[in-house]
């Protein structure tokens, strides 16, 4: 009897998991520079606020551009309008032709200056930091591993609220361009968003696909960085990785849960971020690139409604069992 619990426990598991915990043997060195991360954050704050269609906005994109095709890679600009602000996402490709199996996003705008109880600042660690990681992992990925990598930063994230704007409209115009090949194609999306701070920790986002997160997680285990990658839920958040799950593509977010107490203010600045945590997130990120380049992996979406499905047909099945239990007692 004994046994059968311990069946019934193993099984109850793993339909809340959603899929087992993919263990990685780490045998890839990282060669992420968290302190050349952290300059390319600075170098995007001291442009200022960068709210869409801002000149600050267009200097900022002129620099990461440049930087993107210096270290090699094929730029291209993919406008769209929302609200009459004309609004960009930047995307660099390896092969310009190359359907990359993994998409790694940020986004690159900030919120509007004067928009909260303080007005926003620069967006270091709201928007500058996920960038900044981006920007390190493409110059130092190796070449036979950038053709399978897809880097997109979006625009027009973070304006929600604001005369009559909503969030995420760079990646949900970017998710409504593709084409059902181009979907069909693409394995994994990963969002970096909030990922500098000096005490980083980064829970698992509730909507975010459980397989996935799970392969990320144990890399963050294997490289010893469990005091960052936290294995708990601490709530769901509206991100640009939403458009992509609703488009049915596996995608989870990287982001700091609960958010800081300078997000949204003139606080969030460069010296509220560690490159430390840049280098952290970085290295799993470039670990879990180089090995899903090597074995592409599928990783199966979430199933809400069969998970609970499962979930009852367990306890109505463990109820009898129960009651015989204590009838022997």
């Amino acid at each position: 009897m004994k046994g059968m619990w311990t069946g019934l426990f193993v099984i109850l598991l793993v339909s809340l998991a959603g899929s087992p915990f993919r263990i990685h043997e780490v045998s890839h060195v990282p060669l992420f520079s968290g302190s050349d991360a952290y300059s390319y954050l600075v170098e995007q704050c001291d442009f200022g606020p960068r709210p869409p269609g801002s000149n600050n906005l267009s200097l900022c994109r002129s620099m990461i551009s440049e930087k993107f095709q210096s270290f090699g890679w094929d730029v291209t600009f993919q406008n769209f309008t929302y609200h009459e602000v004309e609004c960009i996402n930047i995307i660099a490709r390896w092969n310009s032709e190359n359907n990359s199996p993994i998409i790694l996003g940020a986004h690159y705008d900030t919120r509007p200056p004067g928009t909260s109880s303080t007005g926003s600042g620069l967006g270091a660690n709201d928007g500058a930091s996920g960038v900044a990681v981006l920007l390190e992992l493409s110059d130092i990925l190796q070449n036979d591993t950038r053709s399978s990598v897809e880097i997109v930063l979006f625009d027009a994230e973070d304006s929600g609220g604001i005369s009559g704007w909503d969030w995420i409209q760079g990646s949900t115009y970017y998710v409504s361009q593709l084409s059902t090949e181009r979907r069909n194609s693409i394995h994994a999306m990963v969002l970096l968003d909030m990922v500098g701070d000096a005490n980083l920790e980064l829970p698992r986002e509730g909507s975010s696909t459980t397989s996935l997160q799970n392969s990320i997680w144990s890399i963050a285990e294997q490289l010893g960085y469990n005091d960052t990658f936290i294995d708990s839920y601490r709530g769901s958040v509206t991100d640009d990785h939403r458009p992509f799950l609703e488009a049915g593509i596996p995608a989870v977010d990287l982001i700091q849960v609960p958010f800081p107490s300078y997000w949204h203010t003139l606080e969030d600045t460069p010296d509220k971020c560690s490159a430390e945590s840049l280098e952290k997130v970085g290295e799993v990120i470039e670990v879990f690139v180089v090995e899903e380049a090597n074995s592409i992996t599928e990783f199966p979406l979430d199933q809400p409604m069969l998970l609970f499905i499962g979930t009852i047909v367990i306890v109505i099945l463990a109820i009898p069992i129960i009651y015989i239990q204590l009838k022997r007692r």
